[in-house]
């Protein structure tokens, strides 16, 4: 039989023993030497689901390598001075409005631009069909904190716009002036959300936060542009709220081209799926009033100083000029009915066509780029914009044509967008029965091509 001093009961203690204190090391002349700490590779700077998680963080911004591939909500904490830290603690702590659970209030939510002319931007922008469930524990109110958003601010202007005198003039002019324009402050913080969302789109987090800023930056432009008069200073400001919201309604996560609004007949939902291009007529409007602001308009100043690059959304409003008409590929010219007598006000294609016409001779001597492209959508007139969504042949034909320009485009907010939107609408016209149509569809960039040559 083993006694208690054999070695197969090894050793135990009780947790309520006293714990055994190390014997100090004592030196050559009887003192105790300092104890050097164990060194380890722990992170201090990392995101805060690591740290919660007790595992290495690799602190990479604004993604960490295990919170990108886990798909989870990854937050830095920044050590606030003492002097803001009940500041900040504050800002920590944001929920959702109660409201943004009700659908019925969006629907009375629009985006006013003039007189007679609404758009639904919320319908299309809060969209609670999520194909990903729900966190169980994610709190159903709660969103990315506003702090997050803030520092991620500078490196989203820097991804999102293509051009160094655009993210010169956010960093310079807008990011300095946001804490005075509540309705630009919060479409800043929608379209940070809207990144994020876009790099982890299973994260709820992000998704609530950029739903909920575009609300509130939405309602507070609407009573900004409900005013009888709109002070001359804060034009840019508003063209700027308006421009960040085009390009959050702009960006997409959908890729089955199947889901495309081509493909929809109840008219609500058409509606709702095409927003992304009807709300930029809205641009179009607010640069109208921008060159005839007599203070002169800071988009215009600081961009129009490099003759390279144009405004994003173009802010000029010329009216096509005859020579323009002449670069008008004459199979385009004859199915889209273009004769000599045709004028802007007589056929609802000539804007459109000539607006294409400029951007194939553009892309064809190499002087292309993000900004010539998209001034299409805020200048085409409302009659092609009702054929369009009526699905006319020839009015989707143009529309291919212009998305056909974003081709190589990578840009977050708009590649996924114009190549989905590109692939439903070849599809449907490769089924034409005017044969010129689907001959174009065939190889449509045979009009880059000819431009080339002239």
């Amino acid at each position: 039989m083993p006694t208690l001093d054999s070695p197969i009961f090894g050793r135990f203690r009780l947790d309520s023993a006293p714990k055994r204190r190390a014997q100090p090391q004592l030196s050559p002349t009887g003192r105790p030497t300092k104890q050097s700490r164990k060194t380890h590779s722990k992170s201090r700077n990392g995101c805060s689901t690591c740290k919660r998680n007790r595992v290495k963080c690799n602190e990479a911004r604004p993604l960490c390598g295990r919170c990108s591939k886990r798909q989870s909500v990854c937050v830095y904490e920044e050590k606030p001075s003492p002097e803001h830290r009940d500041e900040v603690a504050l800002q920590e702590i944001v929920f959702c409005d109660p409201s943004l659970e009700n659908r019925a209030e969006h629907a009375h939510l629009e985006w006013r631009l003039e007189s007679g002319l609404t758009y639904s931007l919320i319908n299309n922008i809060l969209n609670y069909d999520s194909p990903h469930p729900r966190a169980t524990n994610t709190p159903a109110t709660a969103m990315t904190p506003s702090t997050h958003l803030t520092q991620h601010l500078a490196q989203c202007i820097d991804t999102s716009f293509q051009s160094y005198p655009g993210c010169r003039l956010f960093h310079r002019f807008v990011l300095p002036n946001c804490a005075a324009t509540p309705a630009l402050m919060h479409g800043l913080l929608a379209l940070s959300a809207r990144q994020l969302q876009h790099l982890q789109p299973s994260c709820r987090l992000h998704e609530r936060a950029y739903l909920f800023h575009t609300q509130v930056a939405t309602r507070l432009l609407n009573e900004e542009l409900a005013q009888a008069t709109i002070a001359a200073k804060k034009l840019d400001f508003i063209f700027a709220t308006c421009l960040l919201i085009n390009m959050i309604s702009f960006a997409t996560n959908e890729t089955i081209p199947s889901n495309s609004w081509l493909f929809m007949s109840d008219s609500a939902s058409i509606d709702n799926a095409l927003n992304w291009f009807m709300v930029q007529q809205g641009m179009g409007y607010l640069s109208k009033i921008l060159n005839r602001n007599p203070n002169g308009s800071v988009w215009n100043t600081e961009l129009d100083a490099d003759t390279s690059c144009n405004p994003l959304f173009v802010i000029s409003d010329d009216l096509p000029s005859y020579p323009d008409v002449e670069l008008i590929p004459q199979t385009l010219a004859e199915i889209c009915c273009i004769t000599a007598d045709c004028t802007p006000d007589n056929n609802p294609y000539y804007t459109p066509l000539v607006l294409l016409s400029r951007a194939f001779r553009i892309k064809s001597l190499g002087f292309g780029n993000l900004n010539s492209y998209l001034s299409f959508g805020p200048h085409v007139p409302q009659s092609y914009r009702l054929l369009l969504r009526q699905k006319d042949e020839r009015a989707l034909l143009l529309f291919m044509l212009w998305l056909m320009l974003f081709e190589e485009e990578t840009c977050w907010w708009i590649g996924a967008r114009t190549r989905n939107e590109y692939a439903a609408v070849s599809w449907l016209l490769g089924r034409s029965e005017d044969q010129r149509i689907r001959e174009v569809v065939r190889d449509p960039t045979t009009f880059v091509r000819s431009n080339a040559s002239m």
